[in-house]
C-alpha cells in the first residue's frame, strides 16, 4: 500500500506573519528501492504542475518500490510577484537576482537563500533529482551538466538537449544541478514547454520521459515506459536574433521548425515610419528552440533563440 505524507518546512514570514512554507509530498512504496525528488515552480509562473498532479495520480497507483518525493512549488514568494495577470517569478525583485542562482543556499541568509537553502537540503537526500522549468515559448529539453547523465537524457527521449558545461560559465555554478553535482547526486533539468501555458502534447512527453526513469530504477512497471532513444541531438550553445531597434515583432517562424539560411524569422514594424516592415534573417541553417512569449521589443531585445546545426552532435 503506498504511503503518502505530506511535509512543511517554515523557510520564514511575510510582513504580515503569514508563513513561508516549501511543501512536498512524499509516495512510499513501502519497498526498499530508490529515492526520486521531482520539483516544480522554483520560478513563478513557469507552470509544470500539470506535470506534478498527473504524476501524483499515476504514482498512487503504481510505484512498486523506493519513494518519490514532488514539490510542486519549490518557491513560494516567487508566485506572489505579480503585475496585473502576469506572474513575473524569473528574478527576485529585492535583490535583482534570478531565483535559481541561490544554491546550495544559507539558513541566515537572504530569502532566496533561505529558500534555496530548504529546497537543497530536501532535494539532496534523494538518490535522483529532476528539477522541471518552462522557458519563453519553447520546445521541451533537458539540460544537464555532466557527459555521465546522457543516459538519463536518452531515456527522457526528449529531441534536443542542452549540455551546460557550468566550468566554463561561472553564474551557473550556484543553479540547484550543479550544485547536486558537488555532492554527487545525478540530476536532470528539464525545460517543459512555454512560460505560462498549457501544452497537453508536451505535457504528456514530459510525463512518459519521467516514467521512463523511474521504469529503469525499477520503481515502476516497464510496461509503463518506452524504450530508451539511441542517439539524441546535443547542442552546448544557442544563436540570438536580437531587435536591431524598438518595435513590435509579427513571427514569421514558431518554436521548432527547421530553418535555412536566408529565412525570414520574424518582421519588425517600424512605428517611427509607417509602412516600413524589417525582416530578419536567418543566418544559418538550424531549428528554433525558443522565441520571447510578447510582440513589444525595445533595442537589443532578445527576440529568437536558434540551435544552429554546426553546433548540433548527434550523441
Amino acid at each position: 500500500m503506498i504511503e503518502v505524507v505530506e511535509n512543511k518546512v517554515l523557510i520564514g514570514q511575510m510582513p504580515s506573519g503569514a508563513p513561508i512554507e516549501l511543501t512536498t509530498v512524499e509516495l512510499d512504496s513501502q519497498v526498499e528501492g530508490p529515492s526520486f525528488y521531482i520539483q516544480s515552480g522554483m520560478h513563478g509562473g513557469e507552470i509544470t504542475q500539470w506535470i506534478i498532479h498527473q504524476l501524483f495520480e499515476f504514482l498512487q497507483t503504481n510505484l512498486i518500490k523506493g519513494k518519490v518525493i514532488l514539490a510542486p512549488c519549490a518557491n513560494p514568494v516567487a508566485w506572489t510577484q505579480r503585475a496585473y495577470f502576469s506572474t513575473n517569478g524569473k528574478f527576485d525583485f529585492y535583490m535583482g537576482k534570478d531565483w535559481n542562482r541561490n544554491f546550495p543556499g544559507n539558513i541566515d541568509g537572504s530569502l532566496g537563500e533561505r529558500i534555496a537553502f530548504a529546497v537543497f537540503q530536501r532535494a539532496k537526500t534523494a538518490d535522483f533529482v529532476v528539477d522541471l522549468h518552462t522557458s519563453r515559448s519553447s520546445i521541451p529539453f533537458a539540460i544537464f551538466t555532466k557527459k555521465e547523465y546522457l543516459p538519463f537524457v536518452k531515456m527522457v527521449g526528449l529531441k534536443y538537449n542542452q549540455f551546460l558545461d557550468v566550468e566554463a560559465y561561472p553564474a551557473y555554478q550556484n543553479t540547484l544541478n550543479a550544485c547536486l553535482d558537488k555532492v554527487g547526486k545525478p540530476n536532470l533539468c528539464i525545460e517543459c514547454g512555454s512560460h505560462d501555458a498549457y501544452e497537453p502534447q508536451y505535457v504528456e512527453k514530459v510525463f512518459d520521459g519521467l516514467k521512463n526513469l523511474l521504469a529503469a530504477k525499477g520503481m515502476i512497471s516497464g510496461e509503463h515506459s518506452s524504450p530508451a532513444l539511441d542517439k539524441v541531438c546535443v547542442f552546448g550553445r544557442l544563436k540570438k536574433y536580437r531587435a536591431a531597434q524598438g518595435g513590435v515583432v509579427h513571427f514569421n517562424k514558431k518554436p521548432g521548425d527547421e530553418v535555412h539560411l536566408g529565412d525570414e524569422l520574424f518582421y519588425l514594424f517600424d512605428n517611427n515610419c509607417l509602412g516600413r516592415v524589417v525582416p530578419e534573417k536567418a543566418q544559418q541553417n538550424g531549428v528554433v528552440l525558443k522565441i520571447s512569449p510578447t510582440h513589444i521589443y525595445w533595442s537589443g531585445d532578445e527576440v529568437v533563440q536558434l540551435i544552429a546545426n554546426d553546433d548540433i552532435e548527434s550523441l
